[in-house]
């Protein structure tokens, strides 16, 4: 089976962004934990008992209980894990193409080849270069490494 395009592109913005996200589950838990200036001035009732529950306790839920922050959490360490298992050829083709090497640094002469080149502006075939592999080569491990983050992730 094939993953449609729009998955597979969804996948290809999720590893480009991998590092903002990071940094937004940063923030987002920060916020989260340092909203001091938002509690409620009522406890909770529950039935006809009052329930009152400290600052803390609606802070840990509420982080505890953050859809957004959990899928954030799940996509990027699915795709942390599928980085670590990847091969060396892989690892360097992630590098090239999504700017991502998570423990993980790019040999010296890839890094030296790389070197006032933009990953935006270059083709696959410039990549493919750069790596001194075949075009063919780039794509296959390119499109494995986004197909096992779709796996991981139960998308495909």
């Amino acid at each position: 089976m094939k993953l449609k395009r729009a998955a597979y592109r969804h996948i290809e913005a999720e590893i480009y962004s991998y590092y903002d996200t990071l940094r937004a589950i940063e923030e987002l838990r920060r916020d989260i934990i340092l909203a001091g200036g938002m509690h409620d001035a009522y406890g909770a009732v529950v039935g006809d008992r009052y329930a009152g529950t400290s600052i803390v306790e609606r802070r840990a839920t509420k982080l505890a209980d953050s859809v957004l922050l959990r899928e954030m959490e799940r996509i990027t360490k699915t795709i942390q894990d599928t980085f670590a298992q990847a091969k060396e050829e892989c690892r360097r083709v992630v590098w090239v193409k999504y700017g991502l090497a998570i423990g993980w640094e790019p040999p010296a002469e890839l890094a030296a080849r790389m070197e006032g080149r933009n990953r935006f502006d270059m083709s696959p075939d410039d990549m493919a270069e750069v790596l001194a592999v075949d075009r063919a080569t780039f794509h296959r491990y390119r499109s494995g490494f986004v197909y096992g983050v779709a796996e991981r992730l139960g998308w495909y």
